[in-house]
């Protein structure tokens, strides 16, 4: 199945658990490298850092990741929403601003740095 041709023009689609499977593959090969990417960023300009995948509620784990390592602070990244969005969804960022036991830092990106669709985020 091609899932990067898109839907605009389908009124229904078909995904076997297969499909499923390899979206589920291709998704966390997608979080390592970006993982990776970021980590050795890090420590290429000095900064010590640990990164891990949890699964779970981001708000849940990262609140309980900070609790457990108590880091000098969190960095975490904004998707830049709109208010229509914020008011449904609410933001991961926001949440750890409000809850986390540690300062946060929270890095905004540039519209021209965020994906066109938002299933790429």
């Amino acid at each position: 199945m091609n899932w990067e041709a898109g839907f605009d023009d389908m009124d229904s689609i078909y995904a076997s658990p297969d499909d499923f499977r390899q979206m589920r593959e291709r998704n966390k090969a997608k979080g390592l490298h970006l993982l990776e990417f970021f980590v050795n960023k890090c420590h290429d300009i000095g900064v010590g850092c640990e990164a891990w995948i949890r699964k779970g509620d981001p708000t849940e784990v990262i609140c309980h990741e900070v609790r457990r390592v108590r880091p000098d602070f969190l960095v975490v990244g904004s998707r830049g929403l709109g208010p229509f969005q914020k008011v449904f969804v609410g933001t991961v960022s926001e949440f750890c601003v409000k809850h986390a036991e540690c300062p946060v830092i929270t890095i905004k990106r540039s519209a021209e740095e965020s994906p066109q669709d938002p299933a790429d985020d």
